[in-house]
């Protein structure tokens, strides 16, 4: 059943309770009452289930595009609307949740093609974001093995994707540079008045700048 049936045969249940309140012999201002509380709770189920179909097609819509997990997108997803919450400034400066959420997205489709189960780098590197065991260890007490579970890797890689974003004062090319190439690499190259531009931070964000457009004209 589509919403348009669904909110109808709602409309139609609550019209005959009235009617059926009236055939009771309640006084007319109760049966007013009482129907403008169905419709006002009817409108927002109706508002609710809206909110739920464009979310499950935003999400299918980007597994589609990045031949992605449903499950990955929605738990990035998840975390993106979380952080975007913070009120520190280098949060602010990512403006939508939709962004980040592709900009994260494009980053795993990047490291692993959205393989929960990559390791790289000599085994270093773990699951859908690649980042390094000792890295994620920096924010808690997590094994190898537990880095290519989708949640715990996400969960993780915000993490590191937050401090990056404070060392780099909410500059996103240099947090994709910086995890792409390592924050002692980026910060090398700089000191020596080097570029850490190497076509990955670049292709990143291009990417989810453009989606970003495209979501805020659908808006």
């Amino acid at each position: 059943m589509n919403l348009k049936d669904f909110c109808s045969r709602k409309l139609i249940a609550v019209l005959a309770f009235a009617v059926g309140l009236g055939a009771a012999g309640y006084p007319l201002h109760y049966r007013s009452d009482r129907l403008k509380d169905e419709v006002t709770e009817l409108a927002k189920k109706n508002h609710n289930l809206q909110e739920e179909n464009d979310r499950l097609r935003y999400i299918n819509s980007l597994s589609v595009e990045f031949s992605m997990d449903p499950l990955i997108v929605t738990l990035v997803d998840q975390q993106s609307r979380q952080y975007l919450n913070h009120k520190s400034a280098e949060w602010r400066l990512l403006k939508t949740p939709e962004f980040l959420t592709y900009i994260m997205l494009s980053l795993i489709y990047a490291e692993s093609k959205g393989d929960p189960g990559a390791v790289g780098d000599g085994g270093k590197a773990r699951g859908l974001t690649q980042i390094w065991v000792t890295t994620a260890r920096d924010y808690g007490n997590v094994s190898a093995e537990q880095l290519l579970d989708p949640e715990t890797n996400i969960n993780y890689s915000f993490k590191h994707f937050h401090e990056l974003l404070k060392k780099y004062h909410g500059n996103l090319a240099m947090v994709l540079y910086a995890w792409n190439r390592g924050p002692g690499t980026v910060d090398r190259l700089l000191q020596y008045g080097q570029t850490p531009e190497n076509g990955y931070g670049k292709r990143v964000y291009q990417a989810s700048l453009d989606n970003n457009r495209h979501f805020a004209l659908r808006e």
